[in-house]
C-alpha cells in the first residue's frame, strides 16, 4: 500500500499536564495519509493519553494539534477511536451499534458489507451479549470504519483477546487498513503486534518520543523472519534501556 506525503494528523509542541505532573512534553508528530504507526512504552508513559487528546477527548496545555491542516479544538468527525473493550450499547442490536449515529436507511448497504468484512454478517441481528469478545471487537471495529475516519485510532483494542482470536483480529485490520487506505495510529503494550502491523513504531519514555522507527518489511509480516525478530529485540532492548541480553523469543507474545 502506497503512502504519500499527504499531513492527515501534525502535533507541534504539544504540552499535557495533571497539575504539575507533565504527562506529555514537546511532542512533535506528523502521520502521513496511509500510514499505520504504532505506540509503544511501558505503562504510564503518556501513550494512550496521547491517544485521547488526538481524539480530542482531552485538551492540551500548549501546542497546537492539526487534523487534516484543521486546528483541533475538541471532538472531529474525522477521527474516530476503537477502544480496549468493544462499548457496544446492550439494548441495541449488532446492525444498529455498526449505525449509530446514522439515520435509520442510511448507509444500510455499507452497514451490510462491513459486517461481511470482520465475519459477523450472520449475526447482524443479535444482542451483543451473544457474541464472544472477538466478535464484539468486531463489531466495534466496523462501527468505527462506518463513518469512513480520516484517521483510526486504536487503543490496546486486542488486550483483552486470547492469542489466537487477536491474531485473527490483527490481520482483520491489517487487511481493512490496506482495503480502505485508512490512516491509523494503534496503541499496544505488545511489541510483536506493533512490528507486525505498522510501517512507523514510536516510542515514548516519560511524556516524550525517543525513537520513530521505520518498519521496511512486506505485508503479511512473518512472524519467524529474522528481520522481524531483530527488529523487535532492538525496540525491547530500547524500552529495557541497559537490558542490552533482552531476548526475544518468536513462540510468545511480549508484553510490557
Amino acid at each position: 500500500m502506497g503512502m504519500g506525503n499527504e499531513p492527515v494528523l501534525e502535533l507541534v509542541k504539544v504540552q499535557k499536564t495533571y497539575g504539575e505532573k507533565v504527562v506529555l512534553n514537546d511532542i512533535n508528530l506528523r502521520v502521513n495519509k496511509g500510514e499505520f504507526i504504532a505506540i509503544v512504552g511501558r505503562s504510564g508513559c503518556g501513550k494512550s493519553t496521547l491517544l485521547r487528546i488526538i481524539a480530542g477527548l482531552e485538551q492540551i496545555q500548549s501546542g497546537n494539534i492539526f487534523v487534516k491542516e484543521e486546528k483541533l479544538n475538541g471532538r472531529n468527525g474525522m477521527v474516530k477511536m476503537m477502544f480496549q473493550d468493544g462499548r457496544l450499547l446492550p439494548w441495541k442490536k449488532v446492525y444498529e451499534n455498526i449505525g449509530l449515529g446514522l439515520k435509520t436507511t442510511e448507509k444500510r448497504n455499507e452497514i451490510i458489507s462491513l459486517l461481511e468484512k470482520v465475519g459477523l454478517k450472520e449475526h447482524a441481528n443479535k444482542w451483543p451479549s451473544a457474541l464472544s469478545g472477538g466478535q464484539q471487537q468486531r463489531v466495534a471495529l466496523a462501527r468505527a470504519l462506518i463513518h469512513e475516519p480520516e484517521l483510526l485510532l486504536l487503543d490496546e483494542p486486542l488486550g483483552a483477546l486470547d492469542a489466537l482470536t487477536r491474531i485473527e483480529m490483527q490481520d482483520l485490520i491489517r487487511d481493512l487498513w490496506m482495503e480502505k487506505q485508512l490512516t491509523a495510529i494503534l496503541v499496544t503494550h505488545d511489541v510483536e503486534e506493533a512490528v507486525t502491523l505498522a510501517n512507523r513504531v514510536i516510542l515514548i519514555e516519560e511524556g516524550r518520543i525517543v525513537m520513530d522507527q521505520p518498519v521496511q518489511l512486506p505485508y503479511p509480516r512473518q512472524r519467524d523472519h529474522p528481520q522481524f525478530s531483530k527488529l523487535v529485540n532492538q525496540i525491547l532492548n530500547r524500552i529495557l534501556g541497559k537490558r542490552e541480553n533482552a531476548v526475544y523469543n518468536a513462540e510468545r507474545t511480549v508484553n510490557l
